[in-house]
């Protein structure tokens, strides 16, 4: 099971079909050869030698293990790259052409020789020598057993340099599959259908009890809805001021930001910096304003601080003390006094209008349920009442987990 942070709280390769006297030039994973070619007029049996790969396949962990055998497999076990949430590893196809399969081995930082000695040294051919990259999914406590092994082993024959190269790069992949969040500083791509541009979130390594510097799955959820058009419910017009408490990494702020929406982005004052730096990484200009500072209404993104347990300071600096008609939280609740804070920001920020709303997505983590009813309860009893609501099923870095939709207006 991966590490979850919030558990120190309290409660698509396409296939190209090639016509009969076409002929591609692939890379057979059942050869030992480098480079083949392989038509339909000579078909091969691709599954003759194909043997999916188990950890005990893997090379025994010694004192003689050849340095470029164990950081190639190393290399193979490391995640791809953080995109969105839920299961990223590739699937292996039968064939790879000679780009996809240099493309492939690019992006583990490997090369085709350092692949095929690994090949050669377990005695499996390249296809089952590639489906080690599956391991950490389908045999999750083997590999941290198989990497704890790494660590522990002296490796005698090796410098110290070679030594702290294989440690770290063991330490790297236990880390980034079992406890992504502890992975260190790292860079999420995150794609959403519908959106034209794909947005990098920068994540800084998780020190203390800063899990706003961590991207959620909650907010990858309503930015999904935000771009499928079904904000039109709680978002009248393209001069709504839109007020997000909680921006955390900035992935809702970026998305309304490229749909033109005017956005004040907030956190905590030790969040604020990366959220507006992910801003800008993604080319949308800002105006961050510290605590004690009035910002400047007429930038499209505002990033500024607001402490929850604390906002009339917010609504001192800002050029709305009337409040905001449209405000989104996702995932704002991790503790037992996370919702009366949530409470007491919500009914200082929002308008009065009969058309303001408030909007949050949260997922159904277990542990936090009766918060979460706290929550609802603390609105209602605030003078909101439910205007739509659903469940959707989605990620995060964690697995599988659905998600509570629900928007809120005054009684």
């Amino acid at each position: 099971m991966s590490f979850d942070p919030l558990s120190f709280f309290e409660p698509d390769t396409k296939v190209k079909r090639v016509g009969e006297q076409d002929e591609i030039e692939t890379f057979n994973l059942e050869s030992q050869n480098t480079y083949e070619k392989v038509t339909e007029e000579e078909p091969k049996d691709e599954e003759a030698n194909f043997v999916p790969l188990e950890v005990l396949d893997l090379p025994t962990i010694s004192t003689s293990l050849p340095t470029e055998v164990i950081t190639t497999v190393l290399k193979l076990l490391q995640p791809e790259q953080v995109k969105n949430f839920g299961n990223q590893r590739r699937q292996i196809p039968s064939l790879f052409t000679t780009e996809e399969l240099q493309e492939y081995l690019n992006s583990k930082h490997l090369t085709m020789v350092e692949v095929v000695k690994l090949s050669e040294y377990i005695g499996h051919n390249l296809k089952s020598t590639l489906t080690i990259t599956q391991l950490p999914t389908c045999s999750s406590s083997e590999v941290t057993a198989y990497l704890t092994k790494i660590i522990a082993c002296p490796f005698l024959n090796l410098t110290e340099e070679e030594r702290n190269t294989i440690y770290d790069l063991a330490s790297f992949v236990m880390t980034a599959n079992f406890a992504p969040a502890l992975k260190g500083n790292t860079t999420r791509m995150v794609q959403i259908d519908g959106l034209e541009r794909e947005i990098l979130l920068y994540e800084p390594a998780l020190t203390e009890d800063k899990v706003g510097n961590i991207t959620w799955g909650a907010s990858l959820e309503l930015a999904k809805l935000i771009v499928n058009g079904c904000s039109e419910e709680w978002i009248s017009n393209k001069e709504t001021t839109i007020l997000e408490l909680g921006a955390g990494t900035g992935l809702v702020t970026i998305v309304l930001g490229i749909l033109m929406h005017k956005v004040v982005s907030t956190d905590l004052p030790e969040i604020i910096d990366n959220l507006s730096k992910n801003i800008m990484l993604n080319k949308l200009h800002c105006t961050l304003s510290q605590s004690f500072e009035t910002f400047d209404d007429t930038s499209l993104i505002n990033v500024t601080s607001l402490d929850w347990r604390d906002p009339l300071d917010f609504l001192q600096r800002t050029h709305q003390p009337e409040g905001y008609k449209t405000i989104v939280i996702s995932d704002p609740v991790y503790s037992s006094q996370h919702p009366y804070w949530v409470q007491k920001a919500v009914n200082a920020t929002l308008s009065k209008d009969d058309s303001s709303r408030v909007v949050f997505m949260v997922g159904q983590r277990d542990r936090f349920q009766d918060v979460r009813d706290n929550l609802w309860r603390l609105m209602i009893e605030s003078g909101l009442k439910v205007i739509s609501e659903k469940v959707i099923n989605g990620f995060d870095d964690y697995g599988e987990l659905p998600y509570d939709y629900k928007v809120f207006g005054w009684n």
